[in-house]
């Protein structure tokens, strides 16, 4: 599934635009106001991007439609336009605005990296290498790191694995590589069956964790564990690998990789069933190797939304994630987490978490 990546972006040299606009005082005077238009041009595109990653693409579109009906040369806004009309599926428009933002933009190499991964996803593999060429021919980008990182990328998907691999390693002679290069880089070793590089390559990784990251270290371990002789590196990778399944668990007990968990190595296929006002759920002991059942009261609904004024809040339960929170809310758990200014994901119980 594509995803937009959201990357730095280079400050343009644009002209001086500016608009009046008229305010009525209370003694009936006109007061004239200089807005500087392309600075507020990027502060609609600023508002755009936080609206796209909060799920809400066409409130996005609005606002850079805006920042471009103000500033018609804002090449970033074009290139915004662009990775909002591409996550539309609004192909056409998007390859549109992203020509616009690179004829804007003298040596715009963010809009070249942006545009070839567009290429990329649409199977047009040598368009899209020409243009990350470009962004990487210019001696002023600030962030062939995540160039690089993009174009490995693009070699993974089309089979390269010996060009991606040489990119990732690329982008991590950076100082401030893109921590997902350490997940690339770990599945590319999976596939080539180099466990103990991709278990490396997974531990160096420093982003936040997902089902998927979770997932993947968890094949990786149960690799290790099937290819090694020894006793006791059998018992640290599977006492390594309980431990993640037990945080998948816990934190994303919902989703496809927990229940995968689960059914391979947890002894059964869970079972989640609701009888007279009843929930069973799987638990999962310390170590993560065996399985019970226990049986709790629950409300009609997982959770009971709670009116505050204008806010809803919901109190955490026993079996309540940050996941299942955001699921059953249809929230993003990263909304959740500035709402209610949490830096883990971690929530305890009889805790307030707010919803807006």
């Amino acid at each position: 599934m594509f995803q937009l990546r959201w990357i730095l972006l280079l400050v343009l040299p644009v002209a001086v635009l500016s608009c009046v606009s008229s305010t009525i005082n209370s003694d009936g005077t006109v007061q004239k106001n200089t807005v500087d238009a392309a600075k507020l041009s990027d502060t609609y595109v600023d508002l755009a991007i936080e609206y796209q990653q909060r799920g809400a693409p066409q409130i996005a579109l609005d606002r850079v439609n805006l920042a471009i009906s103000t500033n018609p040369d804002s090449a970033k806004a074009y290139m915004i336009r662009a990775m909002i009309y591409q996550n539309l599926n609004q192909y056409k428009d998007a390859e549109k605005d992203f020509k616009k933002a690179i004829r804007l933009g003298d040596n715009y190499s963010e809009a070249y990296v942006n545009y070839a991964v567009f290429l990329c996803d649409q199977g047009r593999f040598t368009d899209a290498l020409e243009n990350f060429d470009n962004a990487l021919s210019n001696p002023l980008y600030y962030t062939p790191e995540v160039a690089y990182y993009s174009r490995g990328n693009c070699y993974y998907k089309n089979n390269g694995l010996e060009s991606a691999n040489a990119d990732y390693l690329r982008s991590l002679g950076y100082r401030n590589p893109p921590q997902d290069v350490y997940i690339a880089i770990a599945k590319l070793q999976l596939d080539k069956k180099n466990y103990q590089l991709a278990n490396y390559y997974i531990n160096k990784f420093g982003g936040s964790q997902t089902p998927d990251t979770l997932w993947l270290h968890i094949q990786i371990l149960q690799f290790l564990i099937d290819q090694t002789n020894s006793a006791k590196e059998r018992k640290e990778y599977t006492s390594y690998r309980d431990t993640i399944g037990k945080l998948l668990i816990s934190n994303y007990g919902d989703s496809y990789a927990a229940q995968q968990y689960i059914l391979r190595y947890n002894g059964g296929k869970p079972q989640q069933t609701a009888i007279a006002g009843t929930k069973q759920v799987v638990a999962v002991s310390a170590a993560g190797a065996t399985t019970s059942t226990m049986n709790h009261r629950v409300s009609e609904s997982a959770q009971a939304l709670v009116s505050q004024g204008n806010r809803k809040y919901i109190v955490v339960k026993q079996g309540d994630t940050l996941y299942s929170i955001s699921r059953q809310n249809s929230v993003p758990i990263a909304e959740i987490k500035r709402i209610n200014n949490m830096s883990g994901d971690k929530v305890e119980i009889g805790t307030k978490i707010y919803l807006n």
